[in-house]
């Protein structure tokens, strides 16, 4: 099965996946509570908080128009000692109090408490270094030097109306443990 391009995470996709790279994609738990079991207390580096253009596929996923702003909010989340998740979530402005101010606070501590917000789909995809999303996180960590294809996932949120949306896309960097 060819993981190119954006495959939903069915049990079908998922029982093609190697079992460690299965165990951490499909995990439909807190990433940061998977990590406190390799690490005392996981770190988090808040990259950036901005208001920006959505790329063209996050602006389809949230339903927003072509020149709609949004939320966004770059994080890295690390093992011990190196960078192991670099994460993306994009909220359209209007709902950027969902993230706003959450600092170092992992947006699992307020994602699996929410009696609000559900997941409504999960999918997976190996990205290459040409990647929109591969770039974006070799920004902020080394990744240059190993380029391989990274494990991706994005999830988008949403409450029952569906009128309130969140769009969290992460890349398994090449130290954490789903190598």
């Amino acid at each position: 099965m060819d993981f190119k391009a954006w495959r939903s995470a069915s049990d079908d996709v998922i029982r093609e996946l190697p079992y460690q790279v299965a165990e951490w994609v499909a995990e439909f738990g807190s990433l940061t509570q998977k990590l406190s079991h390799y690490v005392d207390e996981v770190r988090l580096d808040l990259l950036k908080e901005a208001t920006e253009q959505p790329a063209d596929t996050e602006s389809q996923l949230l339903e927003l128009s072509s020149e709609a702003q949004s939320q966004v909010r770059e994080v890295v989340l690390h093992g011990p000692g190196n960078p192991w998740i670099y994460a993306r979530t994009v909220v359209p402005v209007s709902e950027s109090k969902l993230i706003l101010d959450l600092g170092t606070t992992p947006l699992g501590s307020i994602l699996f408490t929410s009696s609000e917000l559900r997941r409504v789909s999960l999918e997976v995809m190996q990205i290459d270094p040409e990647h929109r999303l591969y770039q974006q996180a070799k920004k902020y960590v080394d990744i240059e030097s190993k380029s391989i294809g990274l494990w991706a996932r994005r999830s988008l949120w949403a409450n029952s109306e569906a009128d309130k949306k969140l769009l969290l896309l992460e890349v398994f960097l090449p130290d954490s443990p789903l190598y």
